[in-house]
């Protein structure tokens, strides 16, 4: 089972005593957790359909709970961030404002460029307005 190489959730803050539950996936997360594990080859975004019905939130899942290996949460985030950005909008702006996501941020900010003007300028506003401005002045032309 993975749910050993994942985070538990209800983690508390460094400190904070907690009694944390394993975070069980479903059979689709697993599979896609399959699918994005392998060190080299890995699957590109749109393959991975097969394996969920709601690929945006199994994605979702695997960002928020995989831990290793670390690059499954890294591919899981591009493949929401190249292919699922509409719809996922406001889960990517809140990466680009939270501190404690500065790697997804960093991620986000790399692939800018990628997404629709629309989408870009507002992402890169809010990451140039918020906590992780001195990141985002690294990868955002300031103008």
């Amino acid at each position: 089972m993975i749910a050993t190489m994942l985070i538990l959730s209800g983690l508390a803050h460094a400190g904070e005593p907690t009694e944390a539950k394993p975070v069980e996936p479903t059979a689709n997360q697993e599979a896609l957790y399959a699918a994005l594990k392998p060190r080299d080859g890995a699957p590109d975004c749109e393959s991975l359909r097969v394996h969920s019905d709601d690929l945006a939130t199994d994605l979702l899942w695997l960002v928020d709970n995989a831990t290793q290996p670390p690059w499954v949460g890294v591919r899981a985030a591009q493949c929401v961030i190249k292919h699922h950005h509409t719809a996922q909008a406001e889960r990517i702006k809140s990466w680009m404002t939270s501190p404690d996501k500065r790697g997804l941020a960093i991620l986000a900010m790399g692939l800018l460029d990628e997404l629709p003007k629309e989408l870009r300028v507002e992402l890169s506003a809010a990451a140039l307005a918020g906590p992780l401005a001195e990141d985002a002045k690294k990868y955002i032309a300031v103008p």
